[in-house]
C-alpha cells in the first residue's frame, strides 16, 4: 500500500515539474516577442509554485521578468524582481547555481545597469558594467564569457556615446566589433557595425557612414547568399539603415529619410513591434512633406498592432491629428482626440498595470508562504511517516478491533480539511476585498488628476465638460461601491449588524464605519468616496454621536474592536 502512495506522489510531482518548467520556457520564449503574455504566464508560474521552495528555475524565472518589466518602462518594478533574483541566487547552494563559479549572477546586473542607464544615471551603470564584466571574465564557460563580455563593453560604449565622447565610443564599438569577427558569428557582427554607423552619424562623418553602410549591406548580401536564414539578421540590417533614416530626419531630409526607413522597413517586415517603430518615423515624415494620404494610411497601419508601446501610439495619433486638422476634418479629429484622452488615462495599459499588481501581490504573499513551509517540513515529513505507519498496522493487525476508530479519525481528517477549505476562502475574500478597495482608490485618485487638468486647461468646449461629466460619474459609481458592499459582508458578516444594533445607520455610515474597519485614512476614504476631506471629518464626527462612543475612546478603536 505504501509504495503504491509513494509511486503516486512520484508521478505527481513529476507532472508538476513538466508544468512548471513549460511556463518558464513560455516566458522565455514571449519575452521578448509578446512581452504582456510572458508576464501572464510569470503570474501562472508563481500561482502554481506558491508553497515551493526557490531554486535555480525561479531565480531565472525572477531574472526574465525583471528583463520584460524593463522594456516596457516599468523601471522600479524591474529593479525589485532582479534585485529579488539576486537574492535567491546568493541562497541558492553553490551547486545548484547556473555558474557556481560566481558570487553573483552577470546578466542580472547587466540588466540593471541598463535600467541605470536608460535613466541617464551613468555612473552607477557603469559601475555595475564593471561588476558584470569582472563577473564574466571569471565564467567557466567560455562562449557565455565571451557574448557576456562583447555585450556589456557595448554598453559601456553607449555611456562614452551618451556623454558626448564619441571617439572613446567608436573605439570600444570597433574593438568588439574585431572581436565578434573573430568568433565569426554573422548576426552579431552585423549588429555591431550597425553601432559603428550609429557613431559616425552623431559625429557627421556622413561619407565613412555612407561606406560603411556600403560594407554592412555587402556583408549582408554574402551571408543571405550562403544561405543564412537567420531572422536576426535581417533586423540588425534593417536597425543599420534606421539608424541612417533617424539622421536624416532630423536633418529635415525627409525624402533621403523615407527612402532608408522603408529599406528598414522591407527588412523588418517579421518583426512586428520594431516595423511600427520605424513606420511612426515614415508617417511623420511624409506628414512633414504634406503627404496626407501616406501618413495616413502608414499611421492607421501601426496602430493596428497589438504590443505597440504608449510612446510609439502617441507619435501615430498625433501625425492623424494633424492630418485631420489640415484636412478639415472634424468628425476624425474629435475621434483621434477621444483616443489619446483614452490613452493617457491609462485605459490601454490597465490589463498590463493591473497584471502587474496582483503579481506583485502574489510574489510577497509567496514569499511568506515559502517562509512559513520551511519552517514545517521536518514536522511535515515525520507525520508523514507516521501516517504511513498507522496505516499499515492498522491494514496488518486490527482491521476489524479498531474500525471505528478509523472511521473516526477519517471523519476527523475530512472536518479538518473543511476547516482549511474555508479558512483558505475567508483569506482570498479578504485579499479581494483590500484588492477592491485599493482599486476605488487608485482609480478615482487618477480620474481626478485628469478632471483636474481638464478644468485647468484654457480651452473650454462641450465635450471636455461632457467629458468631465463623465469622469465623475465613474468616480461616484455606485456599482463599484456595491461590490465592495457584497465582499466586505462576507469578510465581517456581523459588523454592520452589530452597528445597527447600537443605531440606526444610514448606507453612507455603514460604509465609512467599513473604510474605517479597513485602516484607511481620511485622505483615503475621501478620495474612495469622492467627497472632501471636511465632509468625510464631519460624517465621523456624526458617525461617533451616533453610536454613543464613550469620550475616553476613539471611533478607529471602537470599530476595530467588533
Amino acid at each position: 500500500m505504501h509504495k503504491y502512495i509513494i509511486f503516486i506522489l512520484l508521478i505527481t510531482n513529476f507532472s508538476f515539474s513538466q508544468e512548471t518548467a513549460r511556463l518558464a520556457d513560455s516566458i522565455f520564449k514571449y519575452k521578448q516577442i509578446n512581452p504582456d503574455r510572458a508576464l501572464e504566464f510569470g503570474i501562472e508560474y508563481n500561482n502554481l509554485t506558491l508553497n515551493r521552495k526557490y531554486d535555480v528555475e525561479t531565480q531565472q524565472v525572477f531574472s526574465a521578468l525583471g528583463e520584460i518589466l524593463s522594456s516596457m518602462g516599468l523601471h522600479a518594478p524591474a529593479l525589485n524582481f532582479l534585485k529579488q533574483s539576486i537574492k535567491i541566487y546568493e541562497t541558492l547552494p553553490v551547486k545548484d547555481r547556473k555558474f557556481p563559479e560566481l558570487e553573483k549572477p552577470p546578466g542580472v546586473l547587466l540588466t540593471i545597469g541598463n535600467i541605470y542607464f536608460s535613466n541617464s544615471e551613468y555612473d552607477k551603470a557603469d559601475e555595475l558594467f564593471v561588476q558584470a564584466i569582472d563577473l564574466f571574465e571569471r565564467m567557466n564557460d567560455e562562449k557565455a564569457k565571451f557574448f557576456g563580455i562583447n555585450t556589456t563593453m557595448s554598453n559601456r560604449a553607449l555611456i562614452k556615446q551618451a556623454r558626448n565622447d564619441y571617439d572613446g565610443a567608436e573605439k570600444i564599438f570597433r574593438e568588439v566589433f574585431q572581436r565578434r569577427k573573430e568568433y565569426g558569428k554573422a548576426i552579431d557582427i552585423l549588429y555591431s557595425m550597425g553601432n559603428i554607423l550609429s557613431c559616425l552619424l552623431i559625429k557627421n562623418e556622413n561619407e565613412n557612414a555612407k561606406n560603411f553602410l556600403i560594407s554592412a549591406n555587402n556583408f549582408y548580401d554574402k551571408e543571405i547568399k550562403s544561405g543564412n536564414k537567420n531572422p536576426l539578421l535581417k533586423r540588425n540590417m534593417g536597425y543599420a539603415y534606421i539608424s541612417f533614416g533617424s539622421i536624416m530626419q532630423y536633418k529635415k531630409e525627409f525624402e533621403k529619410a523615407i527612402l532608408y526607413l522603408n529599406k528598414a522597413q522591407d527588412l523588418l517586415v517579421d518583426f512586428p513591434i520594431d516595423a511600427a517603430a520605424t513606420g511612426s518615423r515614415l508617417a511623420e515624415c511624409y506628414l512633414a512633406i504634406n503627404k496626407f494620404e501616406e501618413a495616413e494610411k502608414i499611421a492607421i497601419k501601426n496602430l493596428e498592432y497589438l504590443n505597440l508601446n504608449e510612446q510609439e501610439k502617441k507619435y501615430n495619433y498625433n501625425v492623424l491629428e494633424e492630418i485631420y486638422k489640415k484636412k478639415g476634418s472634424n468628425s476624425d479629429l474629435l475621434r483621434i482626440k477621444d483616443s489619446i484622452i483614452s490613452m493617457l488615462s491609462g485605459v490601454s495599459k490597465l490589463k498590463t498595470l493591473k497584471s502587474l499588481d496582483n503579481f506583485s501581490t502574489e510574489v510577497k504573499l509567496a514569499n511568506s508562504a515559502r517562509e512559513l513551509n520551511e519552517s514545517k517540513i521536518k514536522y511535515n515529513t515525520y507525520l508523514y511517516i507516521l501516517i504511513i505507519c498507522f496505516i499499515v498496522l492498522l491494514f496488518l493487525f486490527i482491521i476489524i478491533r479498531f474500525n471505528y476508530n478509523y472511521q473516526k479519525e477519517k471523519e476527523g481528517t475530512r472536518l479538518e480539511v473543511e476547516k482549511q477549505l474555508i479558512s483558505s476562502e475567508l483569506d482570498e475574500k479578504n485579499r479581494e476585498l483590500v484588492s477592491k478597495a485599493n482599486f476605488i482608490l487608485q482609480r478615482n485618485e487618477y480620474l481626478k488628476k485628469i478632471m483636474s487638468k481638464l478644468e485647468s486647461t484654457d480651452y473650454k468646449n462641450d465635450n471636455l465638460q461632457l467629458i468631465s461629466h463623465e469622469l465623475n460619474s465613474v468616480i461616484n459609481s455606485e456599482k463599484s461601491y456595491k461590490d465592495f458592499d457584497k465582499i466586505f459582508v462576507k469578510v465581517y458578516p456581523n459588523f454592520y449588524k452589530e452597528l445597527n444594533k447600537r443605531a440606526s445607520l444610514t448606507t453612507t455610515d455603514l460604509r465609512l464605519a467599513s473604510y474605517i474597519k479597513m485602516n484607511h485614512t481620511n485622505s483615503e476614504i475621501a478620495i474612495i468616496t469622492g467627497v472632501s476631506f471636511r465632509t468625510v471629518e464631519s460624517q465621523r464626527y456624526r458617525l461617533s454621536k451616533k453610536l454613543n462612543i464613550e469620550k475616553d475612546q476613539s471611533l478607529n478603536s471602537f470599530l476595530m474592536s467588533i
